[in-house]
């Protein structure tokens, strides 16, 4: 071939390579722009979409609070509920029957805490107020001297939400309260439990007499009961926020009870709360219904439920029993039983908390009597049994301490001379604590030889 026929082939073949290039790669540009505005476009929808997903999440929300508001303005616009209505609510979160249904009687606030009051002192004479609070004192409960029938009656106005007559079968309420509000029917639900409980377990064993203890145990349980269903009440309560309808409860009376009584009246609600929490967790309301025929006969017991109150067998405080209490031809002024909840108040006073704890924890029973002294005081002998040997020593020790530090002793060497034993001998003031085992034994006098004739009749501890 000519060459100048190769070099016109080359260039003609040159030319349609080009040609084709040229349209590849527009065709390549043009598949570009269309996938660029198809992401474009699929984004565009995606946002469109997830707008509208908002948008509906939006209106769903607020048609339900429209939809909440007008149903409490319509609940809002209705009566306020009868207290026979707030009764059978109350009665049927409980799932009991009143043997006797109250008389539902309006009363001013001021004559609730009047009733109250009266009712709480009616059984405490004025001789045993007066041995009630000198016994505190000589224990250590209480530092100075105060009227125990007025702090009876402060704590019994703590919870005025109402106020029960058995005798007239009438329950007054608040008449200057509104139950349209639910502060107001979570304070009358509060003062009727007790009466309905009364009223299905008014046969459960009753405590032993002088043992404040057992009693104290036996309030737990009812007061737990009371305070548990209150709350259970109350969170299953129709607008159970609507603080703002009508005329509010009155503010109980501040605290004007001794440290140590107030601390014991709140101790019995709330660790009662936990008590009968524990019960129904295990059984139900049955379960504690079935607690009243079988009440808690300790503080121990509310204190550990599942250690002791639900053990097979159940947990039996030791009694300790002085078939003679007369010493030197003078008879008791009283006596009666601590037990484990106080007596974490009690070390409390001069303790942390972890070490009250330590040293009260392993009550197995005590008992105290406490005689008339002179112008230093009154005399005590007071007697603990511990369920072993280390809990005994953890609360001598722990008392020890106290001891000294209530009374403003400096130590001694010779104070701790004789192993298992702390005695102090001053003009005024005679201290002998020992342990014995699993038995800790106090000896607390201000007479030298009053406090050698406790000793002489009361130690060493049997």
């Amino acid at each position: 071939m000519h060459p100048g026929a190769v070099l016109a082939s080359l260039l003609a073949l040159a030319a349609a390579g080009g040609a084709w290039s040229w349209v590849f790669y527009e065709r390549q540009g043009d598949a570009r722009v269309l996938f660029s505005e198809a992401a474009k476009n699929k984004a565009a929808l995606q946002s469109s979409d997830a707008a509208h997903q908002a948008a509906l999440v939006n209106l769903t929300s607020e048609n339900t609070e429209l939809r909440k508001k007008l149903a409490e303005a319509l609940e809002a616009a209705k009566p306020a509920p009868t207290p026979g209505e707030v009764a059978e609510r109350v009665r049927a979160s409980r799932e009991l029957a009143f043997v006797r249904v109250p008389e539902w009687v309006p009363a001013p606030s001021e004559e609730i805490l009047k009733r109250l009051a009266a009712q709480a002192v009616a059984p405490v004479t004025p001789e045993m107020a007066s041995a009630r609070a000198r016994a505190a004192k000589a224990m250590g409960f209480v530092t100075t001297e105060f009227d125990y029938r007025e702090a009876v009656a402060n704590l019994a106005q703590a919870r005025p939400g109402g106020f029960y007559d058995p005798a007239t079968n009438k329950f007054l309420f608040p008449s200057d309260t509104s139950l349209a509000r639910a502060d107001a029917r979570e304070n009358f639900a509060g003062a009727l439990l007790p009466v309905l409980l009364a009223q299905n377990f008014a046969s459960a064993p009753q405590p032993e007499p002088d043992n404040d203890d057992a009693l104290l145990a036996s309030l737990a349980l009812a007061r737990g009961d009371a305070s548990f269903h209150r709350v259970y009440f109350s969170l299953n309560d129709r607008l159970r926020t609507n603080f703002d309808q009508g005329q509010a409860p009155s503010p109980p009376p501040p605290p004007a009870a001794p440290q140590f009584l107030t601390e014991m009246w709140k101790w019995s609600e709330d660790s009662g709360n936990l008590f009968a929490q524990t019960l129904h967790q295990k059984g139900g309301v049955s379960a504690i219904n079935n607690a009243y025929a079988r009440p808690p006969r300790s503080t121990a017991e509310i204190l550990h439920p599942a250690e002791l109150y639900l053990a097979t067998p159940p947990f039996a405080p030791a009694g300790i029993t002085f078939p003679d209490t007369s010493v030197n031809g003078s008879p008791a002024l009283f006596t009666n039983v601590v037990g484990e909840a106080a007596l974490f108040f009690h070390v409390r006073s001069w303790a942390d908390q972890d070490a009250a704890d330590r040293a009260t924890t392993g009550w197995a029973g005590d008992r105290y009597i406490v005689w008339p002294g002179g112008k230093d005081g009154d005399h005590v002998l007071w007697r603990s049994v511990w369920r072993s040997e280390g809990d005994a020593k953890e609360f001598f020790t722990e008392l020890r301490t106290g001891l000294m530090s209530r009374h403003l002793i400096p130590w001694q060497k010779e104070y701790d001379a004789i192993p298992g034993q702390f005695r102090v001998d001053e003009p005024h003031r005679v201290l002998r604590l020992r342990m014995d085992g699993k038995i800790v034994t106090l000896i607390n006098a201000t007479d030298p030889a009053f406090a050698k004739a406790l000793e002489e009749k009361f130690a060493p501890a049997q």
